[in-house]
């Protein structure tokens, strides 16, 4: 009987040991896979971030050059607008000497209807 016990214990701890070995060997053949796994997805990272990079370079050229073209029509505008100032500053003193024309003339004829002197012609009392 003694010797059933001792089979039983060999048998039990071989049990153990080559469980145990099994185990260590599936796990080792997992982590090689995690290995694996994860050089593909550094590689693959590093792909992704290279793309990203090259597109965001590309949208900030295109960007860069769409700011330039914003830059030259607002350019163009205040040439525009300072060309408009001239004119209006233009017709502004035009209707300024004109008014000064009429104010004369309206003042003359007061002085020949109501025999008021007329004014200076080289001042504006208005």
């Amino acid at each position: 009987m003694e010797l059933d016990v001792i089979i039983g214990l060999v048998t039990i701890w071989l049990t153990i040991v080559v469980a145990g070995l099994a185990a260590a060997a599936r796990t080792r053949k997992l982590e090689e896979k995690i290995d694996g796994t994860s050089g593909k997805l550094r590689v693959e990272i590093k792909g992704l971030r290279d793309e990203l990079r090259s597109e965001i370079g590309g949208v900030r050229d295109e960007l860069r050059g769409e700011i330039g073209g914003v830059r030259g029509e607002i350019g163009g505008v205040r040439g525009e607008i300072e060309n408009l100032r001239t004119e209006l500053g233009g017709r502004i003193d035009a209707v300024g000497a004109e008014l000064t024309r009429t104010r004369m003339a309206v003042a003359r004829l007061e002085g020949s209807v109501f025999g008021i002197a007329p004014p200076d012609t080289g001042t504006d009392t208005a």
